[in-house]
């Protein structure tokens, strides 16, 4: 279909010719700019669907004069080598996620565990003021810069040993956690669990083998791929909230004219809200039905419940978090999530 799709553009330009098109040379019928972007997710899963979306839009807007290859699957490496790529520039637009967190520290506040009530609040943080100005100082620091971010979910617990409703149900379980983020690890041994670094292509072998009892991670992601199949628990905790972000390299971008930025941009975010559209549906409806299909035990957390583990996490997490980026930072995350809240009476 995307093929078709470019086929279909690039006809259509050449049907609307005009006076004088025969005098154009023909080098300049070609893209002016061509992005092969790198994602992890197959090719039906939410990130790639938005993807797909800023493609169909980049293409027809430029007038085919910027082209768009995506490479699903982790082709072109995990979101750490995508990273790693862009920040030096042999990746000029990539897809990222919470991995950002071990690269550029100021991002590590918003992944706190237990921070967000739900994924609006969360799309209304990464739409303020205060994530702006991370975004900034991130592109000027790391050369790497956020066009877009969609909130894709939140992770919950997903294990093969026993179902989880309270804090002490936790205690021992092997839990993986993403090899660069000493969040996570401190997070799930705040929740007496033992934090185990696999990387993401190793996770389902890994629950199968037993290296990990489980791991935190959204529905989506869940059924996408196909935990459920080696792993029967899971828990609606709702913890670290993830997102998912249209990363572009910065000395590429400062390199483009006015048109061509606006151009990414507005796709960028016409492809955060397809995923974040997407992702909701299959966190909250298709996804829960396709676990209970498969024999997933599916248990909600009660309030009490989910506040003891946010107490038990964040006070595992905060301290060092605030000798690792300003603590000035950290309250005024804090804040800005409070005032979201607030504004949206919840």
């Amino acid at each position: 279909m995307i093929v078709r799709q470019k086929q279909t553009v690039r006809r259509t330009l050449l049907a609307m010719g005009v006076a004088g098109l025969s005098l154009v040379p023909a080098a300049a019928n070609a893209a002016e700019i061509s992005l092969q972007i790198g994602t992890i997710e197959s090719p039906t899963g939410a990130n790639s669907l938005g993807w797909q979306a800023f493609e169909q839009y980049v293409e027809a807007a430029s007038g085919g004069d910027i082209d768009v290859e995506l490479l699903h699957s982790g082709q072109l490496g995990d979101t750490e080598k995508l990273l790693e790529g862009a920040m030096i520039g042999i990746n000029k637009m990539v897809q990222g996620d919470e991995t950002l967190t071990g690269a550029y520290a100021p991002m590590m506040t918003w992944f706190t565990p237990y921070l967000f009530a739900d994924e609006v609040v969360m799309k209304e943080f990464f739409a303020s003021e205060t994530f702006a100005e991370i975004n900034e100082a991130m592109a000027a620091d790391l050369g790497v810069r956020a066009l877009a971010a969609s909130p894709y979910g939140f992770y919950n617990f997903i294990n093969k040993t026993r179902p989880v409703e309270s804090l002490e149900d936790l205690a021992g379980l092997k839990l993986r956690t993403l090899p660069s983020s000493e969040m996570t690890i401190r997070a799930w041994e705040g929740l007496g669990a033992s934090a185990t670094p696999v990387s993401w292509g190793e996770i389902y072998t890994s629950i199968q083998t037993g290296v990990i009892n489980g791991l935190g991670h959204t529905i989506g992601i869940m059924v996408d791929q196909k935990y459920y199949e080696v792993a029967k628990n899971v828990t609606l905790d709702n913890s670290f909230g993830v997102v998912n972000f249209y990363l572009v390299n910065e000395a590429f971008w400062q390199g483009l004219d006015d048109q061509q930025r606006a151009t990414l941009k507005r796709g960028a975010q016409i492809g955060a809200a397809t995923e974040f559209g997407v992702a909701a549906y299959r966190n909250r409806v298709e996804g829960l039905q396709t676990l209970e299909e498969n024999g997933v035990d599916i248990r909600p957390i009660s309030d009490v419940e989910r506040e003891r583990l946010r107490e038990a996490a964040q006070e595992s997490v905060l301290p060092w978090l605030k000798e690792q980026v300003d603590p000035a930072l950290v309250e005024k995350v804090f804040a800005e999530v409070k005032a979201i809240e607030a504004r949206l009476n919840r």
